[in-house]
């Protein structure tokens, strides 16, 4: 082989091979986008449809085709036709393709008999293609209600009214047992609460006192009237409308009422002028209550008194850690605040599991 049969490295034939090899390849976004994009195709084409929507398909395939395109398959197939519809009309010389009615063999008849026929009346602006019979089977629409013929897919039937109370009903017992259990975890919450809050409340009245402070509102216990200083419960009951009946142990609030109310019915009857002149001492005493303590006080211990045992619990433990530095959980008085931070494992009893 000579050299001069070599091709020369500086004609364009390599050039040319370079280009087009360089404008075939793909990048990688493109080689991503077409894998996924046959990768959806054979997703789609291995899916396997639901019994219901294979049935509705089949439903709708079956109608979309008429007699004569079910007769075609048919013979395409080699099974006979068993469609008595069509069989019959085939019988009275109809033809696929044709239309139903008289056609114009009729009027030629007529007129190579030279009988006159009377003219059919048509509406004016007629068109030929409304003249024409129909050579189209009339599609099948189904019933669709008060809709109408072919007005869109049948709405959901709206429930009754016995369906409707029987999920008012369900709802509400649902509701109802929620409730009772998240009011039986309130209760014994609270219950737990409040005996955690006796010494808590104690502990904060000796640190205060050590600090020469004579009055806490974090010190007031509604189960306690010892809690309370002189004329404070008039003052309340005065400002507030708070009532403080000393709660025993295991009693309820229905029993804690009843007591009261039977303690209000063994009182003695007095005259009137003597009722008048108790409620008179009693309104002088309160109004004195009243002046003793500041207005700001008195909202202040009376928000604290409407709040739940564990409300109050939480209060007074926040107050005995950022003011003394104390953990009721640890039972310990740190040096500082930074102390406590690095030794007390947190503020809650979790914290100290």
């Amino acid at each position: 082989m000579s050299a001069d049969d070599d091709d020369d490295y500086l004609s364009d034939k390599f050039l040319v091979a370079a280009s087009s090899s360089s404008t075939k390849a793909s990048s990688y976004s493109q080689l991503r986008k077409e894998a996924q994009k046959k990768a959806q195709l054979k997703n789609e084409q291995n899916k396997q449809k639901g019994r219901r929507q294979r049935e509705i398909e089949a439903r709708e395939e079956g109608l979309s085709k008429s007699l004569f395109d079910r007769a075609k398959e048919e013979e395409a197939a080699g099974i006979g036709s068993a469609n008595k519809a069509l069989s019959i009309m085939m019988k009275m010389g109809f033809k696929p393709g044709q239309s139903l009615g008289n056609t114009g063999d009729r009027d030629d008849t007529h007129a190579r008999s030279g009988t006159p026929t009377a003219a059919a009346p048509t509406l004016s602006g007629a068109s030929d293609e409304q003249k024409a019979h129909t050579t189209v089977p009339l599609p099948l629409q189904e019933w669709e209600g008060r809709r109408g013929i072919g007005l869109g897919k049948r709405r959901a039937r709206s429930p009754s009214a016995a369906e409707r109370l029987a999920k008012i009903a369900k709802m509400a017992e649902s509701s109802g047992q929620r409730d009772f259990r998240e009011r039986a975890r309130d209760d014994y919450n609270n219950r737990r609460a409040e005996g955690r809050l006796v010494p808590a409340q104690s502990t904060c009245a000796t640190l205060d006192e050590h600090e020469g402070k004579s009055f806490n509102v974090l010190w007031l216990n509604p189960n306690n009237r010892d809690t309370f200083p002189p004329g404070l419960l008039e003052a309340l009951a005065l400002h507030g409308n708070i009532l403080v009946i000393p709660e025993r142990q295991g009693d309820s609030v229905q029993n804690r009422l009843r007591k009261q109310m039977q303690i209000d019915a063994l009182q003695p009857i007095n005259d009137d002028a003597d009722l008048d002149s108790g409620r008179a001492d009693v309104m002088k005493s309160s109004l004195a209550a009243e002046d003793q303590y500041p207005p700001e006080l008195l909202e202040e211990a009376t928000q604290f008194l409407r709040l739940q045992a564990q409300d109050r619990l939480h209060l007074v433990l926040s107050y005995l850690r950022d003011k003394h530095a104390y953990c009721f959980w640890c039972g310990v008085t740190y040096e500082s605040a930074e102390e406590m931070q690095e030794q007390c494992p947190g503020p809650e009893e979790d914290d100290h599991d």
